[in-house]
């Protein structure tokens, strides 16, 4: 998971970690690269205001795009990267827990 805002990153690790999953986060596009290179996770969450990142970005770091990605904004996202769901912010946290649940299940 990578997210530009602390707070956000924070929660939302917090939230997944307690349903089970194992969050690896990032508050960078450098460092968020790094690691989906040393893992592809069997999802993706990714900040559109990441520092260093965007839609570019996204197509590149994220192999299988369209069933791993999961992107956050919180502005309209018009960008054509494939991805599994678009989560507005404030993210009500049922979708995302459903989001991710969908995106991890996808790929077994």
């Amino acid at each position: 998971m990578a997210e530009s805002d602390d707070i956000v990153l924070a929660l939302i690790s917090h939230i997944l970690n307690r349903q089970g999953y194992l969050v690896d986060v990032a508050c960078s596009a450098v460092e968020a690269e790094s690691r989906l290179a040393a893992n592809i996770p069997d999802a993706a969450l990714l900040d559109t205001n990441l520092p260093g990142g965007g839609a570019d970005w996204m197509r590149r770091c994220i192999p299988d795009g369209e069933q791993r990605l999961i992107i956050l904004t919180s502005a309209t996202f018009e960008e054509d990267v494939p991805a599994a769901a678009i989560l507005r912010k404030p993210i009500e946290f049922n979708l995302l827990l459903e989001t991710v649940a969908a995106c991890v299940n996808s790929i077994d």
